[in-house]
C-alpha cells in the first residue's frame, strides 16, 4: 500500500505495519484498571507516630540533667570551666612546668579504645573486680586532688560520698581541704585510701599514716615523683 506523505498533515502519516510491532507487545494483555495503583498521597506524620521515636521529654534544668547531657570527660571539663574560678580551675586542669607529661598522658589515653562486642547478651553485665584484695564495683577509683573545696564547696566530702555510692575507692590527698577523720565519717561505708607526700619531717609523715589507719583507710598511696 502506497501513501503520499505531506509535511504537517497527520492524516497522511502512514500507520505502522503490523510486522513492525514486536510480538510481545501484541500478545501481552493490558492490565485491568483495578490493578493499576492509585496515585500515592503524601502524608504528614502524626505526633502519635513520632512520639515513640523522638522520645519527647519535659525540659529539665537540674544539675543532674546537665551532667546527663555530658557525653565525654571534655564535656564535664567545659562545664567545670564555666562555673569554677580561674585560679582553682587552672590548678586542677594544668600540670607542672611545660605540661609535657600531661600532653603525653593524654596521648597515651587516646590510644586506648573500647572494642564493642556485637550481638552479645548485655542483660546482665558485671564490671566488678578486686583492687588490692578488696571488691570494687568498677575497675576504677577516684584519684587524690589537692585543694578540692576551692573548686567545689563540698569538696572531699562529696567525692568520698560519690565513691561510696558507686562502690569504688576514694583517695584523700595530703593537700586536701578536709581532715582525714571528717572524710571517713562522711562516707562510713565507703572504701577510703590516703595519699601521702613523704616529707623530710618523717615524724609528721608517720603521724598522718597513723591517723589514716585509725580512720579506716585501708590503702596508702605514696607519691614519689614530686
Amino acid at each position: 500500500m502506497t501513501h503520499t506523505i505531506q509535511p504537517n498533515n497527520p492524516e497522511t502519516t502512514p500507520a505502522p505495519d503490523a510486522t513492525d510491532i514486536p510480538a510481545s507487545a501484541i500478545s501481552a494483555p493490558r492490565p485491568a484498571a483495578s490493578a493499576v495503583p492509585a496515585a500515592l498521597k503524601r502524608r504528614i506524620p502524626k505526633y502519635s507516630d513520632l512520639a515513640p521515636l523522638m522520645q519527647f521529654k519535659k525540659p529539665e534544668f537540674s544539675k543532674e540533667a546537665r551532667l546527663r547531657r555530658a557525653s565525654t570527660i571534655w564535656d564535664l571539663r567545659d562545664m567545670a570551666k564555666r562555673r569554677t574560678p580561674q585560679a582553682p580551675f587552672d590548678y586542677t586542669d594544668g600540670a607542672a612546668e611545660g605540661e609535657i607529661t600531661l600532653r603525653r598522658a593524654r596521648e597515651a589515653f587516646l590510644d586506648i579504645e573500647f572494642r564493642p562486642g556485637i550481638l552479645r547478651n548485655v542483660s546482665s553485665i558485671d564490671l566488678s573486680t578486686d583492687i588490692l584484695g578488696k571488691p570494687s564495683r568498677l575497675p576504677v577509683g577516684i584519684a587524690p586532688t589537692g585543694f578540692t573545696r576551692m573548686m567545689q564547696s563540698e569538696g572531699e566530702y562529696a567525692g568520698s560520698q560519690a565513691a561510696e555510692a558507686a562502690g569504688i575507692p576514694y583517695t584523700l590527698s595530703t593537700m586536701g581541704t578536709a581532715s582525714i577523720e571528717d572524710v571517713a565519717a562522711a562516707a562510713p561505708n565507703g572504701r577510703n585510701w590516703f595519699q601521702l607526700y613523704l616529707w623530710t619531717d618523717r615524724d609528721r609523715s608517720l603521724e598522718l599514716i597513723e591517723r589514716a589507719a585509725k580512720a579506716g583507710n585501708d590503702t596508702l598511696m605514696v607519691t614519689v615523683d614530686t
